[in-house]
């Protein structure tokens, strides 16, 4: 189960290693806010992962920032909440947040497409687990793939994609001027948090 069409997917992919990283932005800013509960209430340090924000944002306006992805990958790791600890569905909402925040680094890290496809996937799983929780099912099957699928927070989600694909493609390849830079930043500000209706 996909989200955005295959032509959208096709145009996402086609993006500038930059573009990528702006679209990529704007999941995790929709995934985070779950993050961050999840921290809060549990106890746990936020700081990586709000780091690993303030560092992929920066990314977007400076073409060289002094940041090591590939070490921030492995801090996002080592700081990202193992559901089976916690064994609450808050808990796989925060760790498919981080596994984005993750992916992020990774792709800064070697470009490699891989990771906007696991991002895509860890955003789907959670708002699966979210749909699935709320119907109260305990065994899944065909049937209950395809009541995820018209769920109206998994169509919200599919539409805002496919917006964001078509929003990035009209501007130019960053590192991006302030003007360029804040629309993106107001876009992420306005877009309402993945689990939200």
């Amino acid at each position: 189960m996909k989200l955005m069409s295959k032509e959208t997917t096709a145009k996402l992919l086609s993006f500038s290693t930059g573009k990528k990283v702006a679209f990529l932005v704007l999941l995790y800013e929709k995934m985070i806010p779950e993050l961050k509960s999840f921290c809060v209430t549990e106890n746990r340090d936020f700081s990586i992962f709000q780091e690993a924000r303030e560092g992929y944002w920066r990314s977007l306006i400076d073409s060289s920032p002094s940041i090591s992805w590939t070490q921030l990958r492995e801090d996002i790791l080592n700081a990202t909440p193992d559901s089976e600890d916690f064994g609450s569905q808050e808990a796989s909402f925060a760790l498919n947040a981080a596994l984005v925040a993750a992916d992020i680094a990774g792709f800064l890290a070697d470009g490699q497409d891989i990771h906007i496809v696991e991002a895509l996937g860890y955003a789907l799983n959670s708002l699966s687990a979210y749909v699935i929780d709320e119907t109260g099912v305990v065994s899944y099957d065909r049937t209950i793939s395809d009541f995820v699928n018209v769920h109206p927070l998994v169509q919200k989600e599919a539409r805002a994609e496919e917006e964001d694909v078509a929003f990035l493609a009209g501007f130019q390849d960053p590192p991006w001027p302030e003007s360029i830079f804040s629309m993106v930043r107001r876009r992420a500000e306005t877009q309402r948090g993945l689990l939200n209706g």
